[in-house]
């Protein structure tokens, strides 16, 4: 989930914005002395930083930096993802036991959960009355979850039997591949003190609102608007139980610095040792700057610093490329009034994406740190791609992009304007909607704040211009990016005058197996470009019900070859651990940006 840096998420998979934080006063935090007890500082990647608590996320707030960064370290997901590096279903970490699957009369698909004995920071226990709260929550507000998929989950949800306060029951509509249930949508459930956050105004009292659709309704709106007041999170009574392994203890609104206490009644696992600080920088030329400073124990190191590497292995520090369970890439807007009817042109996308130069990209500016991606599929670690999309269906030829364009009525003019000639709906021109004349010129923002970036998209906008494609690059912050990206488009794209966002990479959680139903289904909660594809559609609803890998292996290629955004290569993260911080490989190593603060220690 999640974001964006997404991760779903961007995790993107999700970069934000913020001043450095030592400029106005909170860097002293970060930097001062610490000692074994901590803090321990995690460096977040440029421009990162939580900016919305709730652990039910909307579009433009569902990033890695507000799940696993910030609020899964307080309200932990039913099922937890990631084990000890592996892409797979960590038992030991989850609140509950692994579902059993079976089949109804009514041949619906039935998962009963079983709960762990977890509890909340205020003694009260884990129950299947927090989980249905959650559930009420998202089943009466579908549309403020960023992993929500009309014809999935939570749409596909018939029923909720509780059989006890520690057993609950799931039926579906219809029978569905028990191991998609498992790994992308009981993945999604988290949790929530029913008994604290049950109430729709700061004056009213505890309740059971959310058993009725207008009351979910209201409660919903009432956490959200909490949420949204970063400025109480540290003094909100609501954010205050929690059944996670940390608490927030500080959380600087001007800048998003944030320090987690250990959560002393924490029931799970891995007790906490240590205060963990996720301290924010404007770029990752601040961020090296801090590590070797010493004011950072968990950081990375920028490709284009790659020099330093030697120096910082003979001071003690570990580096540890990090291949995760995501794909870069940046979505056409279809919607945008202007600019949709030439995205919506499959030649008009394959010549863009003959002019990604994925193996320049890898080689120049990533150094080797980096696999390509030409699917929806990860490459790497990954065992549902198969043998067509590990090949480039577009390797980059400037030719080719010519060809595409040429032999569809466009005149094509290298370091300037393409230009249509031949407008019209036939084989040989340009394709409907697209007037005589109109040129081949967009804008495409991208987030600030790593060189990677910058030269990335430089070298993007150089390869356009052999072809005749203009492309104008801004930059800002991630906040910016992803939310206008995510904003809905309304009155046939009124308002929606993007052309291509690049906010980051986009992580796959809480969806853990790929098959991108929210990304790309034609009313998935983070298709932000709006694509839409009938057969597309089908193809995912087939990865849904079937857990063979052949569906899956249908669906990728299907999207391989109907680029329904712009692919690039999928960098490695470089995470520098410090001689001082022990127990951090779990986290440098996790396939999907999890978080094992609890396993830190620090020596002097």
């Amino acid at each position: 989930m999640k974001a964006p840096f997404h991760s779903p998420r961007m995790l993107g998979v999700g970069i934000a914005a913020l001043a450095l934080l030592g400029a106005v006063g909170g860097g002293a935090v970060a930097t001062a002395a610490r000692t074994a007890s901590g803090p321990a500082v995690y460096a977040e990647l440029p421009t990162v930083f939580p900016n919305y608590i709730f652990p039910l996320e909307s579009g433009g707030v569902f990033t890695v930096a507000n799940a696993q960064q910030f609020s899964w370290q307080m309200w932990r997901p039913l099922y937890w993802f990631g084990d000890n590096g592996k892409a797979q279903l960590n038992t030991s970490l989850s609140l509950a036991y692994p579902a059993k699957f079976t089949v109804n009369g009514s041949h619906d698909t039935v998962a009963t959960i079983t709960l762990k004995a977890y509890k909340w920071s205020d003694g009260q226990p884990v129950t299947t009355r927090d989980v249905t709260f959650w559930l009420n929550l998202l089943r009466a507000n579908p549309q403020d979850w960023g992993a929500s998929v009309p014809g999935a989950w939570p749409y596909n949800i018939k029923s909720v039997s509780v059989a006890s306060p520690t057993t609950l029951s799931i039926t579906m509509k219809g029978q569905f591949s028990p191991y998609w249930l498992q790994y992308n949508e009981l993945s999604q459930i988290i949790p929530m003190p029913q008994h604290v956050w049950d109430e729709t105004s700061t004056a009213g009292p505890i309740g059971n609102y959310d058993q009725t659709v207008k009351g979910a309704q209201a409660v919903y709106t009432f956490l959200d608007a909490q949420s949204k007041l970063v400025s109480t999170y540290t003094t909100n009574p609501l954010w205050q139980v929690v059944d996670g392994p940390y608490k927030i203890h500080t959380y600087l609104s001007t800048t998003g610095y944030t320090e987690l206490a250990p959560n002393t009644a924490y029931s799970g696992p891995n007790p906490p040792k240590l205060s963990i600080v996720l301290q924010p920088y404007t770029s990752d030329t601040a961020e090296f700057n801090a590590l070797r400073a010493g004011a950072v124990d968990f950081g990375y190191l920028p490709v284009q610093d790659l020099a330093q590497k030697s120096l910082l292995l003979r001071q003690g520090w570990k580096l540890v490329p990090n291949p995760t369970f995501t794909i870069t890439y940046f979505p056409y807007n279809f919607h945008n009034p202007k600019d949709g009817v030439i995205f919506k042109q499959l030649y008009v996308r394959q010549a863009i994406q003959h002019l990604v130069n994925q193996p320049a990209i890898i080689k120049d500016i990533q150094k080797g740190y980096a696999v390509p991606e030409y699917g929806p599929v990860p490459q790497s670690p990954n065992p549902f791609i198969d043998s067509f999309e590990k090949d480039n269906p577009y390797p980059y030829s400037p030719s080719a992009a010519k060809a595409l364009l040429s032999s569809h009525g466009w005149k094509v003019t290298p370091n300037g304007v393409t230009t249509c000639v031949k407008p019209g709906t036939g084989a040989h021109e340009c394709g409907a909607g697209i007037a005589k004349g109109r040129g081949l010129e967009f804008t495409l923002q991208y987030s600030s704040g790593q060189v990677v970036t910058t030269q990335t998209a430089e070298e993007l906008q150089s390869a356009a211009s052999l072809a005749g494609i203009k492309l104008n690059l801004t930059s800002a912050p991630f906040g910016t990016v992803i939310t206008t990206a995510a904003t809905p488009c309304k009155n046939n794209g009124a308002g929606c005058t993007w052309d291509m966002q690049w906010w980051g990479v986009w992580s796959f959680e809480p969806d853990y197996e790929p098959t991108g139903g929210e990304l790309w289904g034609s009313h998935g909660a983070a298709n932000y470009g709006t694509y839409a594809n009938r057969q597309n559609d089908k193809n995912i609803s087939a990865t849904h019900a079937s857990s063979a890998l052949s569906a899956m292996h249908t669906y990728e290629d299907f999207l391989a070859k109907q680029l329904p955004v712009v692919w690039l290569p999928q960098g490695d993260y470089l995470w520098l651990i410090s001689p001082k911080l022990h127990g951090a490989m779990s986290t440098a190593t996790d396939p999907y940006f999890q978080m094992y603060e609890q396993n830190w220690t620090l020596s002097g």
